[in-house]
């Protein structure tokens, strides 16, 4: 899952945009502990979330 669906899927679960990353990361790890996700495609979407991290 790339960074891009990740956004996707949070939109059509929550009916709204991700406020911030933390958004993001709840819904990645949500995806994985319903084994919607691999491990690789959660540590991926975390590394990829890295860098909006470190500008809030």
């Amino acid at each position: 899952m790339s960074l891009n669906e990740l956004i996707q899927c949070y939109k059509t679960s929550k009916h709204d945009d991700a406020a911030n990353h933390l958004d993001l990361l709840t819904m990645a790890k949500k995806l994985y502990i319903s084994n919607e996700i691999t491990l690789q495609h959660y540590k991926e979407l975390i590394r990829d979330l890295e860098p909006t991290m470190d500008h809030q």
